[in-house]
């Protein structure tokens, strides 16, 4: 077993061999400086990186902070560069007050860290100990075990009760108040180089919503042009999904969350596609609808809705403007169609960092009735306007978009119209 030596804090550049890696500084705002790990693999260039932190710190001291604790991959991500699907297992990102990120890794993983995070400092937990008391015995060593105010993910999946008990019980003399905000209101604006890898993930969408409309024709299943989607998607460069492509053929279009299906298009039928692509962890999304044969009217007044609820946010949404205000003119169309009581969902969420169980950041800010922040440029979203009508159709079209400086702009190079294919 490791000894309690085995925690301390160590750089990975003196425990890393076979890796050509540079080792630079950058000075920040607050006039510290901030060691990073540099080398072609990285997906954000270090001032882009050094941005996130800048941001992270100044919330921070606008909030008294002596560190926060980053504990859901999203921020994980956000904060270091770092990915891994293993966040199953304990990740924490010690974040100090005008200091270096010191990352708390499971031991099993840690090699991840020099491929794809620049922070240089690192903390091992092995499997057989207890994470919180790794992460109290981390406090300490940067002293911050006695009179700080540690902030935490209170509103996260994964900063849990136990992680919360140890830290008061063992480093009582600290104040833990809710931080998921700050962590939150960082992700939500994005710089032009997180925007950029949106716009490859959006083209790969594009790319695998063509194949699936290729494939739309009567007597083929909605598994088989599942299976199509999927191929395009990976064999085009993109990583696994927050979730699964939703893919489904005539009356399963109505299920939501749903994907593929054993039964067949029939000759005048309906296929629903809501796909997503992720690089880097950044995620687009889209969702399309197209029909075969002679649709039914309904149907087709459905597909008009829901296109012009999306067009009356499109001309909505600009600074300024409330995620209220962009919910409501785009609910006025469904209801004035006669579909507003299947069109249940908020208008978007925003999108960016994703992994399971979702592709969406919905918790960061949603496009919905009652909330009132005011968008701002760089806010990205995904807008997927829906119908709902048990066993009988699920109809939507949506889009990625990201706020510009005068309203705002498609990430999708695919038309939004009404495609019937004969």
């Amino acid at each position: 077993m490791a000894l309690d030596s085995d925690r301390e804090i160590f750089d990975v550049a003196d425990h890393t061999e076979h890796v050509t890696f540079q080792k630079t500084t950058r000075r920040t705002v607050s006039g510290y400086e901030l060691p990073m790990i540099l080398h072609d693999r990285l997906a954000f260039s270090p001032e882009e990186f050094v941005r996130r932190y800048e941001v992270i710190q100044a919330a921070m001291e606008e909030r008294g902070l002596d560190a926060v604790l980053a504990r859901g991959p999203e921020n994980i991500t956000y904060c270091s560069g770092y990915e891994t699907p293993g966040y199953y297992k304990y990740h924490c990102v010690v974040v100090p007050k005008d200091g270096e990120p010191v990352f708390l890794v499971r031991d099993f993983e840690w090699i991840n860290s020099p491929e794809f995070a620049w922070s240089t400092k690192i903390a091992k937990v092995y499997d057989w100990d207890h994470p919180p008391s790794v992460l109290v015995n981390v406090l300490r060593q940067l002293g911050l075990d006695d009179g700080k105010r540690i902030g935490v993910e209170k509103q996260g999946f994964f900063y849990t009760v136990d992680e919360h008990e140890t830290l008061v019980n063992e480093l009582p003399g600290n104040t833990y108040v809710d931080a998921t905000q700050v962590l939150w209101d960082a992700r939500m604006i994005k710089s032009d180089e997180e925007v950029a890898v949106m716009r490859k993930s959006a083209a790969l969408v594009d790319k695998a919503m063509l194949a699936g409309w290729e494939a739309t024709v009567p007597g083929t299943s909605a598994d088989e042009i599942n299976g199509i989607v999927n191929k395009v998607l990976l064999e085009n460069g993109g990583e696994y999904m927050g979730l699964p492509p939703f893919v489904l053929a005539g009356e399963r279009s109505c299920l939501p969350h749903q994907t593929g299906g054993a039964n067949r298009l029939k000759a005048d039928d309906l296929m629903y596609f809501e796909i997503s692509a992720s690089q880097n962890r950044y995620t687009a999304a889209l969702m399309r609808t197209i029909f075969l044969g002679q649709p039914r009217d309904e149907w087709v007044r459905a597909a008009e809705a829901v296109i012009g609820a999306v067009d009356a946010a499109l001309e909505t949404i600009k600074p300024g403007v409330t995620p209220h205000e962009a919910d409501t003119a785009a609910r006025a169309v469904t209801q004035k169609a006669g579909f507003g009581d299947y069109h249940r969902n908020r208008l978007g969420y925003s999108i960016g960092i994703s992994y399971p169980p979702d592709w969406g950041e919905g918790e960061v800010i949603s496009l919905r009735q009652d909330e009132h922040r005011e968008l701002k440029p760089g806010m990205t979203f995904h807008m997927p306007p829906l119908c709902l009508k048990y066993r009988e159709y699920g109809i939507g079209f949506s889009e990625s978009i990201v706020v510009t400086e005068t309203g705002c702009e498609r990430l999708s190079g695919l038309s939004r119209e009404v495609v019937i294919k004969g």
